[in-house]
C-alpha cells in the first residue's frame, strides 16, 4: 500500500481552513462540517482497503491471430463485485513483438464501476510478423480520498501470433530426385530415421533431446544418444536461419516458398532451430493451417546473429539426411549432405 502524503496534506490544509472562518468570521454554522470532515477518511480509508481486494482482472483478445497490416484489440476485464466506484486506476503496460522487443512502458488510466464486469479494449497495429504480447506489469487502483493506493493482482500476457500476408510468388528448388537412393548405390547415412535403433553412442551437442537414451544415461552417468536406422526414402526439409538483422524478409521468403510447395502438392517439413538450447524440431506441412501451426512455434524461438548457424548446427548434430533448402533473407539455396546442388 502506498500513503500519499501531499494529498493528506491538502486534506489537513483544508480542515485548518475551515477552522479559520469558523474562529475568524465566527462562523458557527461550520462546525457542521469539521466533525464530518474529520470522520471521513477514518472510514472511507478502512472501507476501501476492504472492498479494493474484492476487484478481479484479467486480459484477453477475440483475434486468434491476425495477418501483418491488420490491427490487434487487446481488452482489460475487470469484475467489480462491490457497490463501490473506483475512480481513479492506472494499469501499466506494454506491447511487444517477440522478434524485435519493446522496453516502452505505457499507461492506461480508468474507472471501475461499482457492480459491473466489464471490458476496456486498448487497440494496436501490427507492421511486422511474429509474436506481439500485451503485458499487463500492474494495476494501481487509489482511495476515495487519494491519500492512499493499492496494488491488485493484475500481471498477464496475451499473445497474438502475425502472419505474413501473401508474399507472392517464388519457384522454390525441386527435388534431385524422389523415388530414393537404391540399395546398391544408397550411403550408410542417407534417408530418414526409422524406428530401429542402429547403435548407441554418446551425447553430442545439438542432439535431439528426444532421442537420448535415458534409462541407459542413468546407469552411466553420461548422456547416450539412440542412433536410428535410416530408410530410403528422401524428404524436403526446410530450414530457415532465424538471423536476427534479416528475419522478416527471411519470414516472407519461407512464407512464399511453403505456399508455392502446399500448392504443387509437395510433401515437405520445415525444422527449426533453437539456438538458445543447440535443439531442432520438425512440422511435417500438409496445408496452411499445419503452416500456422509451425509459425506460432517460431515467433517464440529466439533470434541469433550468424547467418549460417542452422545448417552447421543442423549438419554436426546427425539430424535427418536428407534434401535441405535453406532459407535465409532473399536467398533459398538446396543443399544435399551439406553439399551446394
Amino acid at each position: 500500500m502506498k500513503i500519499h502524503i501531499w494529498s493528506i496534506i491538502k486534506y489537513f490544509f483544508v480542515f485548518i481552513l475551515i477552522l479559520f472562518f469558523i474562529i475568524v468570521f465566527k462562523q458557527n454554522y461550520l462546525v457542521f462540517l469539521l466533525f464530518p470532515y474529520i470522520l471521513l477518511p477514518a472510514g472511507l480509508i478502512p472501507l476501501f482497503i476492504i472492498n479494493v481486494k474484492k476487484i478481479k482482472v484479467s486480459g484477453g483478445t477475440d483475434a486468434a491471430a491476425v495477418d501483418k497490416g491488420n490491427d490487434i484489440i487487446f481488452f482489460l476485464e475487470y469484475d467489480n463485485p462491490t457497490y463501490l466506484p473506483f475512480l481513479k486506476c492506472r494499469l501499466t503496460f506494454n506491447i511487444s513483438n517477440h522478434y524485435y522487443g519493446n522496453k516502452n512502458i505505457n499507461y492506461l488510466n480508468f474507472n471501475i464501476a461499482p457492480s459491473k464486469k466489464d471490458r476496456i479494449y486498448i487497440n494496436t497495429m501490427t507492421s511486422k510478423t511474429g509474436m506481439v504480447s500485451f503485458n499487463a506489469k500492474s494495476l494501481l487502483v487509489t482511495g476515495f480520498l487519494g491519500m492512499v493506493s493499492t496494488y491488485i493482482p493484475a500481471e498477464f500476457t496475451v499473445s497474438v501470433p502475425v502472419f505474413p500476408t501473401d508474399s507472392g510468388k517464388i519457384v522454390a528448388p525441386e527435388m534431385p530426385f524422389s523415388e530414393g537412393y537404391d540399395e546398391y548405390s544408397e550411403p550408410d547415412l542417407k534417408g530418414n530415421p526409422s524406428s530401429d535403433i542402429k547403435e548407441i553412442r554418446e551425447y553430442r551437442p545439438g542432439d535431439r533431446l528426444a532421442r537420448i537414451h535415458w534409462k541407459l544415461s542413468a546407469k552411466t552417468d553420461s548422456l547416450q544418444v539412440k542412433e536410428m536406422e535410416r530408410t530410403s526414402v528422401m524428404s524436403l526439409i526446410i530450414l530457415p536461419e532465424l538471423e536476427r538483422n534479416n528475419i522478416e524478409q527471411t519470414i516472407k521468403t519461407l512464407d512464399a516458398v511453403s505456399r508455392e510447395l502446399i500448392a504443387s502438392g509437395e510433401r515437405f517439413e520445415i525444422c527449426l532451430f533453437n539456438n538458445s538450447v543447440c535443439d531442432f524440431e520438425y512440422f511435417v506441412i500438409d496445408n496452411e493451417e499445419m503452416l500456422y501451426e509451425c509459425y506460432r512455434n517460431m515467433f517464440f524461438l529466439p533470434l541469433y546473429d550468424n547467418e549460417g548457424s542452422a545448417r552447421e548446427a543442423y549438419y554436426s548434430s546427425g539430424q535427418k539426411s536428407s534434401i535441405i533448402l535453406t532459407v535465409h533473407d532473399r536467398d533459398i539455396k538446396l543443399y544435399e549432405d551439406n553439399l551446394l546442388v
